[in-house]
C-alpha cells in the first residue's frame, strides 16, 4: 500500500512538471517567435482551427483527478489499474521535451511526439484491462487515457504533415503535386486507426477525439478544398462510428 501511494505522489510530481513546462511555453519566447506562433507561416495541409487546441484543458483537468484521486482516498487501494509511475513519468519527460523544441528542431520533436504516442497507448492498453471499472475509474482513469491517447496520435499525423514544409520537401520539382495525396493518405491512417482501436477496445472516445480534430481540420484554413472536404467526410463518419461502437457496447452487455 505504501509502496503504491508513493507511486501517486510520483505521478503527481510528473504532472505538477508538466504543467510547469506548459505553463512557461505559454509566457517565454522560444527561438525568434511565441509559442503561439509557431503555427504561424507553416502552411501545413493539416492545419486546425485554432479553437482546436481547448480539448489539452478537458484532457489535463481529467488528467488532474488521475494524479489527484488517489492521494484523496488514505484507506483504501482507490483504482484497480496500477499507478504506472514510470510510464507516466516517461510521458511527462517526452511532452516537455516535445513542447519546449516547438518548431526549433522539427524533427527532434516529432520523433519525441512519435514515442510519446507508443508510451501512451502503454498506457491506454492498461486502463482497458479493467473488468468492471467503478464510476471513479471510467471518469479518472479511461476517459482520461482515451482523449490522451486519442489526441496525441491525431497530433502526431498533423505533425507529420508540418514536417514535410519545415524540410522543404514541396520545393522538390515533382513533389509538389504529390503532397496533397500524402496528406488524404495520413488522414485515411488516423482514420482506420482510431476504428481499429475503438472497436478492439469498444471505446467510442478514441473515434469522437479524431473527429473532434478531423472536424478542426475541415474548418480552418486549408489549401487544397480536397483535405477540408475528406476531413471533414471522416470527421462524420468517426462520429456515427462512434455512435455504433456505444449501441454495440450496450448490446454485448445485455
Amino acid at each position: 500500500m505504501m509502496r503504491s501511494r508513493a507511486s501517486y505522489w510520483c505521478n503527481l510530481a510528473s504532472f505538477a512538471a508538466l504543467m510547469a513546462a506548459n505553463l512557461a511555453a505559454a509566457s517565454l519566447p522560444f527561438g525568434d517567435r511565441q509559442p503561439e506562433e509557431l503555427s504561424d507561416g507553416l502552411h501545413a495541409l493539416l492545419t486546425p482551427a485554432g479553437y482546436t487546441f481547448s480539448i489539452w484543458l478537458l484532457i489535463y483537468g481529467l488528467l488532474t483527478g488521475w494524479v489527484l484521486y488517489p492521494l484523496l482516498q488514505p484507506t483504501r487501494e482507490p483504482f484497480s489499474v496500477t499507478p504506472m509511475p514510470v510510464r507516466f513519468l516517461l510521458s511527462c519527460l517526452l511532452s516537455i521535451l516535445w513542447v519546449t523544441l516547438g518548431d526549433r528542431h522539427p524533427l527532434i520533436s516529432l520523433t519525441a511526439l512519435l514515442l510519446l504516442v507508443i508510451v501512451a497507448a502503454s498506457m491506454y492498453r492498461s486502463t482497458r484491462q479493467i473488468l468492471r471499472p467503478a464510476a471513479a475509474e471510467i471518469w479518472f482513469v479511461r476517459l482520461p487515457f482515451s482523449l490522451y491517447f486519442g489526441w496525441i496520435s491525431v497530433t502526431a499525423l498533423a505533425s507529420l504533415d508540418a514536417l514535410l514544409v519545415h524540410t522543404r520537401l514541396s520545393e522538390i520539382p515533382h513533389f509538389g503535386p504529390w503532397q496533397p495525396g500524402l496528406t488524404l493518405v495520413l488522414l485515411a491512417v488516423g482514420l482506420a486507426g482510431a476504428c481499429l482501436v475503438g472497436f478492439r477496445w469498444r471505446d467510442a472516445i478514441v473515434p469522437l477525439t479524431f473527429a473532434w480534430g478531423y472536424g478542426a481540420i475541415a474548418a480552418g484554413p486549408q489549401l487544397y478544398r480536397v483535405v477540408t472536404v475528406v476531413s471533414g467526410a471522416g470527421a462524420l463518419a468517426l462520429i456515427v462510428y462512434a455512435l455504433w461502437i456505444s449501441f454495440l457496447r450496450s448490446y454485448e452487455r445485455d
